[in-house]
């Protein structure tokens, strides 16, 4: 069963449409079989719209005239559109939301006082699970320190910043040690299982105009604060224009094992991709393309799913893949003997 599946499926959801267009103007049969087809299916409409006219659901519903209807829920002026039929929480989510509160990484997108009534509110609910449950056998130790107060307070001005759409000035630490003061546009947070932490994607500003893109480690900001910088007109906070990207993607072969596809599609949604299935050989077909500066990241990773992938190019990738199995091999019976 789906955590959200019943309050948060599309019968719901499509109901919810036709009501809330239904509270503005009365509708016709087909202007609901319009939302439904929307958001759901054509087969969708053989259930839902009956349900609504005739059967069970018909009193949601007020007839204003010939082939014309609208909401019985009230009118447009007594609620907001934004929660109007807003589904309340089932017990199983939040129990699901009084886990996500234990995890520090959830933690950092909320100022205190918000974390303070969200606690309050699931004081009585016995979590889904607990941070403990779960064993990391293949993440660097050297994480975050998502508990430290002056990285969380960074973490804050960043996330303020990015979400008001304006310039940053940091103090930063590179890899080297050395400080340097940068003023950026922080376009996107990027997380790393592989090494528990946070980057932040920008580009960066010098005397107003736009120069580099950068990718900086959140815990090498010593300090920062939101810039009265202008943003310059032609900026696109589509960060995808400014990143870098290797002309050739990654080409993989998915094997129907495992869950192959699915645990590739989810370990690899932060990556652009191309996926196909091919019938003659029962696999699918995968592009994905990548910044330079993820390609070991990537490689480690398509390692970690074993047999049921296949690495197919490019031929400079792929010459990376057998350096390191090599090397792994020598390590494994050097030891052994």
């Amino acid at each position: 069963m789906e955590l959200f599946e019943e309050i948060y499926g599309s019968y719901f959801q499509a109901v919810r449409k036709i009501l809330t267009d239904a509270k503005k103007k009365p509708l016709t049969p087909k202007e609901m079989e319009a939302d439904i087809q929307n958001i759901s299916s054509f087969e969708s409409t053989l259930v839902i719209l009956p349900k609504l006219l005739q059967g069970a659901w018909h009193p949601l519903l007020v007839p204003e005239g010939e082939k014309l209807f609208s909401c019985a829920l009230g009118t447009a002026g007594n609620e907001t559109d934004r929660n109007f039929l807003k589904p309340p929480l089932t017990r199983l989510q939040k129990s699901w939301l009084k886990a996500l509160l234990a995890d520090p990484r959830f933690r950092l997108f909320f100022p205190k006082e918000s974390l303070d009534l969200l606690e309050e509110a699931f004081r009585d609910i016995e979590a889904l699970y607990h941070m403990e449950d779960f064993y990391y056998f293949d993440q660097y130790e050297d994480g975050d320190p998502y508990g430290d107060p002056v990285y969380r307070s960074i973490f804050q001005t960043v996330l303020e910043a990015m979400t008001a759409r304006r310039p940053l000035l940091t103090a930063y630490r590179n890899r080297k040690g050395a400080e340097r003061t940068l003023e950026v546009l922080p376009c996107r947070f990027q997380y790393s299982p592989k090494d528990d932490k946070f980057r932040l994607l920008c580009v960066s500003l010098s005397k107003g105009c736009l120069r580099d893109f950068h990718i900086l480690n959140l815990s090498r900001i010593e300090a920062c604060h939101v810039s009265k910088t202008p943003v310059p007109k032609t900026f696109d906070w589509d960060i995808s224009r400014y990143q870098k990207q290797e002309k050739e993607p990654v080409r993989i072969r998915i094997y129907d094992q495992r869950n192959a596809l699915e645990r590739c599609m989810l370990h690899f949604a932060s990556y652009e991709k191309q996926t196909v299935y091919e019938p003659a050989t029962n696999t699918w077909l995968c592009s994905i393309y990548y910044d330079p500066a993820d390609e070991t990241e990537l490689l480690i990773a398509l390692l970690s799913f074993g047999p049921v992938i296949q690495i197919l190019g490019p031929e400079a990738f792929l010459a990376q893949v057998r350096r390191r199995v090599k090397r792994q091999h020598e390590l494994f019976y050097g030891l052994i003997e």
